[in-house]
């Protein structure tokens, strides 16, 4: 024991005392993902929130302008009152890009109301602006409201189909949980692996490139303890890396769906132990992958090769949590690694009442895996090929 924790000491300090490096692993994922979700959440609020436009009303109506007047429309001072002569020169302007839309109105249309009477709106926007073709989806949406009315008014009855709607309260928790179990899985499985990535290589294909790994399998240190000593040190690395990616995601979360909603108070702590734990054992994993496919190959480049088909499955299954429709219901999906930790992940954040079974199954086929992976590597590392390959 004493041994390996030599081997992970040196393993750490490795990492700890290289700023650059700890900088890279342990701040930059999380700071890169605040930044760039922070970026994202307010480019998104601004194209959810566009500018209110200009609109022009030839022969504007009182019953129109109620609909779009509300006392909650801050945008009515936009819209101006123009004559039918002035129509070619807005039109003009709308085919410039510089006024975004036109509706003329018949003259003294609610005072012809009568059986048989149908009048005719004209509307003129610009279908090579996005700007004018949102207030023409909004104003259009305004005129079918104002239509109804008129014929409300005309036939007392504009109703073919009644209905009533029923439909559960929603419920915001399990909602935003959804909306976290579409993201987290992916993001949270892809950065355990380049986190692992980052330093895992490095460990074992890095140092028998540079010969210090002859040196090292030459010491009294069973081979053994060197392999537990690596994959622990690079599994903590690794976890540590991947909490500071999942610290950035919360915390940019506010800024991507809203100020208003605290994603924070969404989970208890026994829900954070388990994505803590699901983590973990998920990390080591990974770590023992990498040990592996960096022990076979001859050098840091060809370790890196390996690796990035693996990484991009690991993605792949990773993506499975947009698709699905919460966790799968299936207890053998969660003996296979990775794609067992993402359906967990899922359960956890959508609060399925199964929880309790796909975690203990999960964290101990992870364990599994570990164990068979620690074993494949110490025989490798007892393999005087493999390890002194040029």
């Amino acid at each position: 024991m004493k041994n390996v924790l030599t081997i992970f000491k040196k393993e750490w300090d490795r990492v700890i005392k290289d700023k650059r490096l700890l900088f890279s692993v342990m701040i930059l994922p999380g700071l890169m993902i605040f930044i760039i979700y922070s970026f994202m959440g307010t480019a998104m609020t601004s194209l959810s929130a566009p500018d209110p436009g200009n609109i022009a009303i030839v022969n504007p109506t009182e019953g129109f302008t109620s609909i779009y007047a509300l006392p909650d429309n801050e945008n009515i001072d936009n819209i101006i009152t123009i004559a039918a002569s002035e129509i070619p020169t807005y039109m003009t302007l709308v085919d410039q890009g510089e006024w975004d839309l036109i509706i003329v109105f018949p003259a003294n249309i609610e005072s012809n109301l009568v059986d048989g009477y149908q009048a005719t709106a004209d509307i003129y926007y610009n279908g090579n602006e996005s700007q004018s073709q949102t207030i023409y989806q909004v104003y259009r949406g305004y005129l079918d409201i104002y239509g109804k009315a008129l014929s409300y008014q005309l036939y007392e009855d504009t109703t073919v189909l009644l209905y009533n709607v029923g439909t559960q309260p929603i419920d915001e928790k399990k909602l935003m949980g959804t909306i976290m179990a579409t993201l987290l899985p992916m993001l949270v499985v892809m950065f355990l692996f380049s986190g692992a990535m980052a330093i895992g290589p490095e460990s074992i294909a890095g140092e028998k490139e540079r010969g210090t790994m002859a040196t090292l399998l030459v010491t009294p240190v069973k081979r053994s303890q060197i392999a537990m000593g690596k994959v622990a040190s690079l599994g903590v690395l690794s976890l540590l890396s991947a909490i500071s990616s999942f610290i950035g995601i919360i915390t940019s979360f506010p800024k991507l769906f809203g100020e208003d909603i605290d994603f924070l108070s969404i989970y208890g702590i026994g829900e954070y132990a388990m994505i803590l734990g699901l983590l973990f054992s998920t990390v080591f994993v990974i770590v023992g992958v990498i040990s592996v496919v960096s022990a076979y190959a001859k050098n840091l480049k060809e370790a890196g090769t390996l690796i990035t088909p693996i990484y991009l499955l690991t993605i792949i299954i990773g993506i499975s949590s947009i698709f699905g429709e919460g966790a799968n219901a299936s207890w053998w999906f969660y003996l296979i690694p990775i794609y067992n930790t993402v359906q967990s992940l899922i359960a956890v954040l959508t609060f399925d009442p199964n929880i309790t079974m796909y975690m203990m199954i999960t964290v101990m086929a992870n364990l599994v895996f570990t164990a068979l992976l620690i074993v494949l590597l110490n025989r490798m590392f007892n393999s005087e090929k493999i390890m002194f390959s040029k």
